[in-house]
């Protein structure tokens, strides 16, 4: 178990689907099954877990992490086969295209404007219910998307380490104070609101 974050009176769990296959450098969109098969064995195990609500649960990942995240909740093999199923979604600056968008629980994705990586976008068509070939998803088909774009932050706009801007396989990344605070504000505001069952947490 990760720790429980007091102030916000969550309890978390932190999900490692790269190091323990070998793939220490990158992240590739074959990776993506694994991804989804191990959000829903962390679902099972925090849903077998005293200290946690099981119909309170839900998956934030931020970049491949996002877009693993977004798979996981959208309807489909992964989803459908679980008995447990997440209360909500949270992406970070994922990459959006080749969704579907129809999302089975309420999913907020919050992204840079300026992200060379991931397009913003992408994530705008995504929301809006259009895929890559200009195709609408009818309108009662999934739960609304949540999209947030700050106009000046890049990609891991959220990463205190990135003060300093870095290049990564042709990238740019950069800290955004503002974005962060931001993000961190929306993050807890959706959560309070989708996660709300009339237990008050103290």
């Amino acid at each position: 178990m990760g720790q429980a974050h007091r102030v916000w009176g969550y309890v978390t769990l932190s999900v490692d689907s790269l190091g323990p296959r070998g793939n220490k450098a990158n992240c590739r969109e074959s990776t993506l099954s694994n991804f989804a098969s191990d959000a829903y064995r962390a679902l099972d195990f925090l849903a077998q877990h005293p200290a946690v609500d099981p119909s309170r649960i839900a998956a934030i990942g931020f970049a491949m992490g996002g877009l693993s995240v977004l798979s996981s909740v959208e309807r489909g093999v992964a989803e459908e086969a679980s008995s447990n199923k997440f209360r909500a979604a949270v992406a970070f600056y994922p990459r959006c295209e080749r969704l579907k968008g129809n999302m089975t629980v309420p999913t907020l994705i919050l992204i840079g404007e300026r992200d060379d990586w991931h397009s913003a976008n992408e994530c705008r068509d995504l929301a809006a219910g259009r895929d890559g070939w200009g195709i609408s998803r009818q309108k009662d088909r999934g739960v609304p998307i949540k999209l947030i774009v700050y106009p000046d932050a890049h990609h891991a706009f959220d990463a205190p380490g990135l003060k300093t801007p870095v290049q990564l396989q042709g990238h740019h990344l950069e800290f955004n104070q503002s974005a962060a605070d931001q993000s961190a504000a929306a993050l807890l505001e959706f959560l309070d609101t989708k996660m709300d069952n009339g237990v008050q947490v103290k």
